[in-house]
């Protein structure tokens, strides 16, 4: 886990009220919210308020994920905390409710934490109507427009060291857009095959292999999209790429490490089955034992004004720590929640 710049868990409450580092990271963080709220409202997307707990495990992962869901008991009810709103969104657009729905909410994941997870963070996710090519092309504008909002607002702020003269140019070009098997390619041909993870379900890209393949594909100058992983390594919703059955239509954009700061995956996106014969394969496929609980998720297809949605999520502080520079997501937290570690509040 890499050194934090900023936060100190023993000193913390007392650095949030008199370091200007805490004052200025509460302002970008608002002028991130803002952005995002201005985003879509120029998308004619609602904001949806959803709740933090929910009866099953909001966004069951595939086998390459290393995401754990985090129980509670509430009364004799058994209940999780909530890790992705998309359960909560697709129904309102699938339905033909709505064309396009947001929320800024917390998500709260169980892993242990490092310098890449909280177990508290948030997250800008969105669902709409149309492809997986259509999510991407919403997440991209979103970036481009944070990153712009950002830009004209930076006189604000007074940080030490940020990547904000290095981007500048990000917001005028399209980001490259390669399959999996591109990327392997890639880090193949240049002695980097080991930053692919081979396991027995499918194969996964380390972080290190997320940036290495920004490095040798756009010299760390631009985002890249990486598309069609491997089937089960994602979330059994992720619908199956027609033309490979054991790859799916999902994309997730890596941020390029500048100057050895924080890079990789900052927005996971991805096609809805919409297919529950489909579905109901890549639940038996991932080992998924409780499929009663999505039952409910099945009978959305059954709909009779169901359509195709694609839907993504923006984690709000991997997109700061690569904003300012920074190495370890917990800097960029105002209160971090860490596994197995007391702060000081």
């Amino acid at each position: 886990m890499k050194k934090t710049k900023h936060f100190n868990p023993k000193h913390h409450i007392n650095n949030l009220i008199t370091n200007q580092y805490y004052k200025d990271l509460v302002s970008l963080r608002n002028v991130i919210s803002h952005a995002c709220d201005n985003f879509f409202l120029k998308q004619g997307a609602p904001k949806i308020d959803l709740y933090m707990i929910a009866q099953n495990v909001s966004s069951p992962t595939g086998k390459g994920s290393d995401s754990i869901p985090i129980p509670l008991t509430l009364g004799k009810q058994s209940v999780y905390l909530v890790d992705s709103a998309q359960f909560g969104l697709e129904p309102l657009v699938s339905s033909g409710n709505f064309n396009m729905v947001y929320c800024y909410l917390p998500s709260f994941r169980g892993e242990n934490s490092d310098d890449r997870h909280l177990n508290q963070f948030y997250h800008c996710e969105a669902e709409l109507a149309g492809t997986y090519i259509d999510g991407m092309n919403t997440a991209e504008k979103l970036i481009k427009h944070l990153i712009s909002v950002i830009l004209e607002n930076q006189q604000k702020f007074h940080f030490e060291q940020t990547n904000f003269n290095k981007i500048k140019e990000i917001v005028k070009q399209d980001f490259p857009r390669l399959t999996f098997d591109e990327v392997e390619n890639v880090l193949n041909k240049k002695g980097y095959s080991n930053l692919i993870i081979k396991k027995e379900f499918g194969r996964v890209i380390s972080n290190k292999g997320e940036k290495k393949a920004c490095e040798l594909i756009t010299g760390n100058k631009l985002p890249i999209w990486i598309t069609k992983y491997d089937r089960d390594v994602v979330p059994f919703y992720q619908k199956p790429d027609p033309e490979n059955s054991d790859s799916v239509l999902n994309s997730d954009l890596i941020l390029p490490s500048i100057n050895n700061s924080f890079g990789g995956e900052v927005i996971g996106s991805g096609e809805r089955q919409n297919n529950a014969s489909e579905i109901e394969i890549s639940i038996k496929r991932q080992n998924i034992k409780n499929i009663k609980n999505y039952e409910w998720y099945l009978k959305l297809r059954e709909h009779k004004n169901y359509r195709i949605t694609s839907g993504f999520g923006l984690g709000i502080e991997r997109f700061l720590a690569w904003m300012l520079g920074l190495n370890n997501i917990a800097d960029v937290s105002i209160y971090p929640v860490l596994k197995n570690q007391k702060i000081s509040y």
